[in-house]
């Protein structure tokens, strides 16, 4: 005798391997399933097994050993590690999941293990975060995971690629055997509906059906297959999913249809079924690829990067390392073809560098000494020495994948909502059909049972299931596209309510690229040059744009002791405190002013000055236009300041402001209205956090760049007013999507319950819904930023 397989649901034989439980025995269809049946038990998470919507992967024996290998070479886990303050944090790639009860399991089951903070699973991406205590224990946590019988490997191994195409290529063949076998049927059909046959020609009417009934059937059983799967693993658990009314409606029309066939009855149902197996197929195909988009765009970045980079040592000799062992300020040795593989400083040649990987632009753009590079560029023309900034993991890439996760992670308001209510609307459409039946009884069972099939498919959920994730997803690669990334969805969809947008002065409205324009020495034994490489010392690693033009001069060797706060940077040097802070007091129009200090006396003044970049008064208008009003709020002097302001024409002011004293300001406009915050630097993040919208600019500081909601990729602030018009295109094709989906079911169900409505229109008016649903948000991919 056979039985299924308590894990995995594979035919199992009875007693043959059982796992002891609790409960009782359970059958297995092999020792790995039996061993992971036996390790939730003993975890005491079997909820899990009541939660899950489909079945647990079979644990592969030969691929765990491979796997556990894996886990024990530290030389290939230490690239997947982060520092944290207390700890480490690892990323693995999962393999085997099927639905949001694998995730609960591999969380709460890695959350047990000794040493571990927390952990998340990311479904959409199948990877896990875990936070450790200490030192990471990958290996551990990797056998936790095989136990469960889920497979777990490194990110970017090829064997995970290899999965997700074999998985793609499975459903593109599905899709094409439902798309070939719903034509045939209809081919058949066709014939049979217009009554081509008369009595003599039964024969033949005969043919016709059987041909129907062998295009149909592996169309149902094999193309939608996964229907039946989720729908009896929801009925398991005593929950129902949006699988339950498709299976039902599959089933029924084609067992109805064997039925009308034995009987002598006037309509057979394969065509229906066939059909409606194809379009449900079609809409899940082209939501997986829109939801793929983002990913794949960043694994083509990443996977541009070189694995072994030149790195000079103190004799200008040129040594090949792994790219992985690059640590900041080695300096890397790049000919013309090289991919930049780290963030860096140029400081030696000049260079033509194709970013298009990055913001798509396609001509290459010229980069001289002292010019920031990122990874993922190519060289084009030229030879350069780079400083590396930091290690791969802490460069613009790596950043931005780290949003990308986030904003994957984000589910907005509607989306949680309609989680909620998908289980009643299943359950009120199953209830529909159920008095629809009862209902059309009298008139004879095959009229009540047409009529129920028809009830079943066209109340079908998918394109209210559709409606929002897929505006999204569209409008996440579309802002991608044009330069902004979206690690915040939400906060996208809250900058239509924007009533005002506050910016930062330095390289957010001017360009942040200071020149200095005077000096004077005051009371100083010291030459102006030596005060200056004192001061190019104590700014040489400050990211602050008014640190950048020091850089120019040599940096004297004895400074020690470098610390950097709020205000400014102190160094110490023969037992002198010398320190560089802002003068305001000094100021002059359009410039600001810093001094340099010997035991608090001044030593030394610089008057620098900083452009206005050259769209900002285009940005401020255009804002203006849509109603929005522009403030300004910066730590300069107040000269600088109201410069800078006039000339925007920008009413609202503040100068010498501190970060909290920003963010001060911003939490009193955000009482009124919901109000942007666009800014740089440090001292920004505090505010962009109080923001009910935050952007980081292109140049903007590691810390900005994360407590943004919203990042522009290009260095520039024309997009700004784009985004409350491209949260407006999202949030109209949204409220489209779910207006089409909910009039289309208030307007088919009545005709359906009534007996209007055959269940090949209904297939078709369902499929034509989910399609009208899916290519109205891809419309989203038209938007442009030019056209703003």
């Amino acid at each position: 005798m056979t039985a299924a397989c308590w894990h995995c649901s594979n035919p199992a034989p009875t007693g043959a391997f059982p796992a002891q439980t609790p409960d009782g025995p359970r059958d297995a269809c092999c020792p790995g399933c039996a061993a992971a049946i036996e390790t939730i038990y003993g975890l005491g998470l079997d909820d899990y097994y009541l939660m899950r919507q489909d079945a647990a992967p079979q644990p592969d024996d030969q691929r765990q050993a491979l796997d556990c290998a894996l886990f024990s070479v530290p030389e290939l886990i230490d690239p997947h590690l982060t520092s944290l303050a207390d700890g480490q944090r690892l990323k693995l790639q999962l393999g085997g999941l099927t639905c949001a009860a694998c995730s609960w399991l591999i969380e709460k089951t890695v959350s047990q293990q000794p040493g571990v903070l927390r952990s998340s699973v990311n479904l959409a991406s199948m990877t896990l975060s875990v936070d450790y205590q200490g030192q990471a224990d990958a290996s551990q946590t990797a056998q936790r995971i095989q136990a469960l019988g889920y497979t777990v490997t490194l990110p970017g191994d090829p064997r995970t690629q290899a999965d997700e195409q074999r998985a793609h290529k499975q459903l593109l063949g599905r899709l094409a055997l439902a798309g070939l076998g719903a034509m045939q049927a209809m081919m058949y059909s066709t014939a049979l509906y217009i009554g081509v046959f008369d009595g003599k020609d039964a024969l033949y009417e005969w043919v016709f059906r059987l041909a129907s009934f062998a295009v149909a059937t592996p169309v149902v059983f094999y193309s939608g297959w996964a229907f039946f799967q989720g729908a009896w693993r929801g009925l398991r658990q005593a929950r129902l999913t949006m699988d339950a009314p498709i299976a039902l409606a599959l089933l029924l029309a084609w067992a109805g249809s064997l039925v009308m066939m034995a009987t002598g009855g006037r309509h057979v149902y394969f065509d229906s079924a066939a059909m409606f197996v194809f379009f449900l197929l079609a809409s899940r195909w082209l939501e997986q690829r829109q939801r793929m988009t983002i990913q794949q765009a960043y694994r083509r970045v990443s996977n541009t990067l070189p694995q072994a980079v030149r790195r000079l040592d103190g004799q200008q000799i040129a040594h090949w390392i792994s790219a992985r062992q690059v640590a900041k300020g080695d300096r890397l040795q790049l000919i013309q073809g090289d991919i930049i593989p780290v963030d860096g400083t140029l400081i030696e040649g000049r260079g033509a560098f194709d970013e298009s990987a990055l913001n798509g632009e396609p001509l290459p753009v010229n980069h001289g000494i002292n010019d920031p590079v990122h990874a993922g560029s190519r060289l084009v023309e030229g030879n350069i020495v780079l400083e590396a900034s930091g290690p791969a993991s802490s460069s613009l890439v790596a950043k931005i994948a780290e949003q990308v996760e986030h904003a994957q992670h984000e589910r907005v308001e509607v989306v949680r909502d309609w989680q909620r209510i998908a289980p009643l609307f299943t359950g009120g459409i199953l209830l529909l059909a159920a008095m629809t039946f009862i209902w059309h009884w009298p008139a004879g069972a095959a009229m009540a049972f047409e009529h129920t099939l028809a009830v079943l498919v066209v109340t079908c959920p998918c394109a209210l299931a559709l409606a929002v994730p897929l505006t999204l997803s569209s409008t996440l690669g579309t802002a991608l596209r044009e330069g902004i990334l979206v690690a915040s969805p939400r906060q996208l969809l809250r900058c239509t309510a924007v009533k005002g947008v506050l910016f930062d002065k330095t390289g957010t409205l001017t360009a942040g690229q200071f020149r200095i324009v005077d000096t004077e020495t005051v009371n100083s034994l010291l030459p102006e040059q030596d005060l200056l490489t004192i001061a190019a010392a104590l700014e040489w690693n400050n990211p602050h744009p008014l640190a950048k033009p020091f850089q120019q001069y040599s940096r004297h060797p004895d400074i020690t002791a470098l610390h950097a706060d709020h205000s400014g940077v102190s160094g110490a040097l023969q037992g002198a405190t010398w320190r560089i802070t802002g003068a305001p007091d000094q100021a002059r129009p359009d410039t600001t002013c810093l001094q340099l200090l010997c035991d608090n006396e001044v030593r030394l003044y610089v008057w620098l000055q900083d452009p206005i970049r050259p769209e900002a008064r285009a940005v401020v208008k255009s804002l203006a236009d849509l109603g929005i009003t522009s403030r300004l709020a910066s730590g300069d002097n107040v000269h600088a300041v109201n410069a800078v302001a006039d000339q925007l024409e920008i009413g609202e002011r503040r100068a010498q402001q501190r970060p909290a004293e920003k963010a001060t300001w911003l939490t009193q406009l955000e009482s009124g209205a919901p109000q942007m915050m666009v800014g740089d630097g440090i001292n920004d993040a505090q505010a962009m956090v109080a923001a009910s919208v935050s952007v980081a600019t292109g140049n903007a500081t590691s810390l900005a760049q994360r407590a943004a909601g919203l990042f522009l990729l290009h260095d520039t602030l024309n997009a700004v007013p784009a985004l409350p018009r491209l949260s407006r295109l999202c949030q109209r094709t949204i409220r489209q999507n779910l207006a089409w989906a909910l009039l289309y079911n208030i307007l088919a169900v009545p005709f359906a319950v009534s007996g209007l409505l055959p269940p090949w229109a209904a297939a078709l008016g369902m499929s034509a819904s989910s399609l009208l649903v899916t290519f109205n948000a891809t419309r989203v991919t038209r938007w442009k930023l030019s056209s703003c």
